[in-house]
């Protein structure tokens, strides 16, 4: 056997025994670290990495440029096998239309935003597929190009059109994960003091609570010119730390705990829909939103202290009770939303790290609504209890377990928004933030609770391969009015 290929036949070696000893290796700079078993690095595995390190290195760091490479998390990997597929990738855009008024400085925003993604590593990495797996890998920070369209000129409608358009190709525009910053800015002036700053971020690299950190650090370096006390999280460090604890063993005993807990349920939503349900999505969607009063959302978390339990198990209760009526069904199956920052040090992190949760909940209940609530209550515990391991994981080893998980999973999604309040606060201005939904669904529908001043502002996000906005508008009034009523609060 010739050198070549005995160093072949050893990477090769290298390459298997990583996988089934479920080894994680990482870099800084020319760093090679890794996390394993006990037990894991033996003789073997160690002379393997030290003769195979340069290859290693090479590899986890692509063509050298990246400052640090790791494993991508689970639910970022999946996102990123998601956005490869979609038909519309920039399904997976997070877009938002932040007016400010009164003396906006561009170049000092264009630092700031810098800052931010200096300070954020998620906003400057790229994910690659390569033979140690999917990989995240950080770059360095670049300035961030912040293009300044000037509208004062044009005339009112011509000036509305400039903004319409910009807003629609922002929305639109996908992202290339191999490409970084996954964050981009452009800035509008309409006026001599109104600015209308459109922000992008790709949901690999932020959440909602990360949303939060992102505005509020920009506020802050945009005030001071940095840097800012104290260090930010990192994703990479969360991302090793969840492969060790993501493995073969713990996906199994989580794929039987759920097959057990859902095995003899009916898991298909059934709503009906006003066309026949495509072989495949085309990933076509609107969005529509609705408004739960204040007196309706005071009644909810009334009701949820009376009975020892939270706001998400009322609003389970109640959307359980909505699908219950839709589709005829005793039960219904929920993916309740999971911010999932377990360790102290998850609540610096900007990135993915959100997860959803099943909720097999009753529909209707002989005891009433309160009955309901505690069943989703009880659910939801459970839920949480085993929610280390992603669920979107166990859908093809539930299947294997003889659970029929719906074939357009997911179905039905909720999220009961209790992340940090999103708010950009810069000296002389005043900043009016509106999210802005894409053209598309990633699920049948996916309903938010964000609460606020005014009660729950809500959204649903759905199908319009499925579904006609008169149809959604329909339900939504529904589930508002029935939530009242089981409240005993009075609509106006």
């Amino acid at each position: 056997m010739s050198a070549a290929e005995e160093t072949d036949e050893g990477w090769a070696r290298l390459l298997k025994l990583l996988d089934e000893r479920e080894i994680v290796l990482r870099t800084t700079g020319e760093k090679l670290g890794y996390l394993a078993p006990a037990g894991a690095m033996d003789e073997e595995v160690t002379g393997l990495v030290r003769a195979h390190r340069d290859r290693l290195l090479t590899t986890l760091t692509g063509d050298g440029a990246a400052l640090s490479a790791a494993p991508a998390g689970v639910t970022q990997w999946r996102l990123r096998k998601a956005h490869r597929a979609a038909a519309e990738p920039a399904v997976w855009n997070i877009t938002h239309r932040i007016t400010l008024r009164g003396p906006l400085e561009p170049e000092r925003l264009a630092a700031a935003l810098t800052a931010v993604t200096e300070r954020h590593e998620s906003l400057r990495t790229r994910f690659l597929e390569t033979e140690l797996g999917g990989l995240q890998q950080v770059l360095p920070n670049t300035p961030l190009d912040v293009p300044v369209d000037d509208l004062r000129g044009l005339a009112p409608a011509e000036r509305d059109a400039a903004l319409a358009a910009a807003l629609e190709a922002e929305v639109a525009r996908p992202f290339d994960l191999t490409a970084p910053p996954l964050l981009r800015a452009r800035l509008l002036r309409p006026a001599a003091e109104e600015w209308v700053l459109l922000l992008t971020i790709h949901h690999i690299a932020v959440d909602g609570w990360s949303l939060a950190t992102v505005l509020a650090d920009l506020s802050a370096l945009y005030r001071t010119g940095g840097p800012l006390p104290g260090e930010a999280g990192r994703m990479t460090d969360h991302a090793c730390w969840e492969r060790t604890v993501v493995n073969r063993a713990s996906m199994a005993a989580a794929a039987d705990h759920w097959a057990e807990v859902l095995g003899g349920a009916s898991l298909a939503a059934d709503l009906p829909t006003d066309r026949p349900r495509p072989e495949q999505r085309s990933g076509l969607g609107e969005t529509a939103e609705f408004r739960v009063p204040a007196a309706v959302a005071e009644a909810v978390g009334r009701y949820a202290a009376a009975r020892s339990t939270t706001a998400s198990a009322v609003v389970v209760a109640a959307f359980a009770r909505l699908l219950g009526s839709l589709s005829g069904a005793s039960e219904t199956l929920i993916l309740l939303s999971n911010a999932n920052r377990r360790r102290p040090a998850d609540e610096r992190v900007v990135g993915l790290l959100t997860s959803s949760m099943p909720i097999l909940v009753p529909t209707r209940s002989e005891s009433g609504f309160g009955a309901l609530v505690d069943h989703a209550a009880e659910a939801i515990a459970s839920a949480l209890d085993h929610s280390l391991m992603p669920f979107g994981l166990l859908v093809e080893p539930l299947r294997e377990r003889g659970v029929p998980m719906p074939v357009g999973y997911p179905q039905v999604v909720l999220a009961v928004q209790s992340t940090p309040p999103i708010g950009l606060d810069l000296p002389g201005l005043t900043a009016e933030i509106e999210d802005i939904p894409g053209h598309s669904a990633r699920a049948d529908c996916a309903f938010s609770l964000t609460p606020d001043a005014d009660g729950y502002l809500g959204q649903v996000e759905y199908d319009a391969d499925l579904f006609d906005p008169g149809t959604v508008r329909g339900w939504l009034d529904i589930l508002v009015e029935d939530l009242a009523r089981q409240l005993e609060v009075p609509l106006g």
